[in-house]
């Protein structure tokens, strides 16, 4: 009385026929990670080898490397120095992948110096 379909009925072997294709499964990275990460919100500063210094944020961190985040865009130098102070971060590291606004370094022991 009230609805606007029309009164004709639905053909169930068209229907039959437009069956979706089945959904994909997505199964997530294999981890390639040596040691397993802690997720923290930690203020860090970055120093290059020229004296500049860069702020972000430590998303995750484990015994070998960490995540950070910056504010602003800009591209980091190979070798770091990470500082933060609250969790007793001291060390020099490699960056292995940035990705605005994101960057992963790998800490290292000691920095090469290049004889000149």
């Amino acid at each position: 009385m009230f609805s606007s379909k029309s009164k004709t009925k639905v053909n169930l072997e068209r229907a039959a026929k437009s069956v979706a294709a089945p959904i994909p499964i997505v199964r997530p990275m294999v981890d390639q990670r040596g040691a397993l990460r802690k997720g923290t919100w930690c203020v860090c500063q970055i120093m290059t080898r020229e004296g500049a210094v860069r702020e972000g944020v430590i998303l995750d961190v484990s015994a070998t490397g960490a995540r950070i985040r910056f504010r602003d865009r800009g591209e980091l130098p190979r070798i770091v120095k990470i500082k933060a102070s609250r969790i007793g971060l001291n060390r020099f590291a490699r960056v292995v992948w940035q990705r605005i606004p994101d960057a992963g370094i790998e800490f290292i022991s000691t920095v090469r110096t290049d004889p000149r």
